[in-house]
């Protein structure tokens, strides 16, 4: 055999079949979708086949690392609802309710407007805030009690069509996956350039 088949032929295979092997590695995350039956054997893709598992993991790290019931206790006392109160307040009062006709008597409008308006919106607006602080811990424990963050997640992904999801992961993942392969090519490459050296050596 010449060199350059020690030291051209051998690695050019040798990237061929890397490439070849780690872009059918990163296909079988994927097929094929439905299971095939073979004598003694099962082939489907690994993410439709551990599509429920997955969706359980996925749950259960949401749940535990990024969106705890502590985490949505902690938003929902830190909501500042005295800005909403305020505005609905308002459009109570004066767009929809008694301001609505005293707003368009002459003379009444003005004290309406800048006397009893804000009067009655402050007085209302305190008792309100009252209230809701009352109920904001009875409110964050039926929180708690009753949603259940991992069983929504998890019933999310397992909704969501394993099509959908490797579009998803292909699209985040794809010049990780051109990576993935360019190095199978590489390794590929070099053990044929190795081959090739131990070959010549031998021969």
């Amino acid at each position: 055999m010449t060199l350059t088949t020690y030291f051209l032929i051998f690695p050019l295979v040798g990237a061929l079949v890397g490439w070849l092997t780690n872009w059918l590695a990163i296909l079988m995350l994927f097929r094929p979708r439905k299971p095939v039956h073979l004598p003694g054997w099962t082939i489907q893709g690994v993410i439709p086949r551990r599509h429920a598992q997955l969706a359980e993991r996925i749950a259960e790290t949401v749940e535990s690392r990024l969106l705890t019931q502590e985490d949505l206790e902690k938003a929902m006392s830190s909501v500042h609802w005295r800005e909403e109160v305020d505005r609905i307040l308002f459009r109570v009062l004066h767009e929809r309710g008694p301001g609505s006709i005293i707003g368009r008597i002459p003379g009444i409008s003005h004290a309406w407007t800048n006397m009893m308006l804000p009067s009655l919106q402050e007085v209302l607006s305190k008792e309100i805030m009252r209230l809701i602080d009352g109920y904001r811990k009875t409110f964050i424990q039926r929180l708690r009690t009753s949603v259940d963050i991992r069983r929504i997640v998890q019933r999310k992904v397992e909704e969501f069509e394993v099509q959908a999801l490797e579009n998803l992961i292909r699209t985040v993942a794809s010049r990780e996956f051109v990576h993935i392969q360019v190095v199978g090519a590489l390794t590929g490459a070099a053990i044929g350039v190795i081959q090739g050296i131990i070959l010549l050596v031998l021969g």
